[in-house]
């Protein structure tokens, strides 16, 4: 498949550089931040992301690095007030306020807490959401061909399993837009969230 125009690429925000698939402190940037913003969720206390953030901030990183952590503070805050304004427990749920900020490691690291507790086709059906957040991980590092291959191994289990994803009320939109992995992430609906 050809590369997509510039356009329909997700932003860069310092990806040129901040590489966690090349790159061992982007890499522990990105895991320790991820982490600790689902265990802020899971606390309702947004202070340990924050203070995780600090914590590298003070290291004098490179304008790359902290220009990820810095983006990534802002999003965090966005999608934490969201949640918390609307009251959203649930897990699932949150794992799409997260994606419609794409935050797609996070949704990841989110999901595959509540995934290692299931079974059967709901534990399929997950891999497969999860898998989808790791297509956009790998084109905000322009790793087409990878996220062409995890696309289709989603698609499959979403197809399959995807009644088992009934809280995402557009799933079709989603597997349209895995069909061409080069366009733009789509927003994940719920009748009970305000988008």
């Amino acid at each position: 498949m050809k590369k997509p125009p510039a356009s329909l690429r997700l932003p860069k925000s310092s990806a040129a550089v901040f590489d966690p698939f090349n790159n061992r402190l982007s890499r522990d940037i990105r895991n320790t931040l991820a982490a600790t913003y689902v265990e802020a969720l899971q606390k309702s206390d947004p202070s340990k992301y924050q203070h995780r953030a600090e914590l590298w901030l003070a290291k004098k990183l490179k304008r790359d690095h902290a220009g990820y952590i810095q983006d990534r503070l802002k999003r965090y805050d966005r999608a934490f007030n969201q949640i918390v304004e609307n009251c959203i427990q649930d897990a699932k749920l949150q794992a799409l306020i997260i994606w419609n900020h794409q935050l797609f490691f996070e949704v990841h690291e989110l999901l595959e807490r509540v995934w290692q507790q299931t079974a059967g086709n709901e534990f399929q059906a997950l891999k497969g959401l999860i898998q989808a957040a790791g297509v956009y991980v790998h084109l905000e590092y322009n790793h087409q061909a990878a996220a062409e291959k995890l696309a289709a191994k989603s698609s499959d289990r979403i197809r399959k399993y995807g009644a088992d994803l009934n809280f995402i009320a557009n799933l079709d939109t989603l597997l349209d837009k895995l069909k061409t992995p080069e366009a733009a992430p789509p927003l994940l609906t719920n009748p009970e969230l305000q988008i």
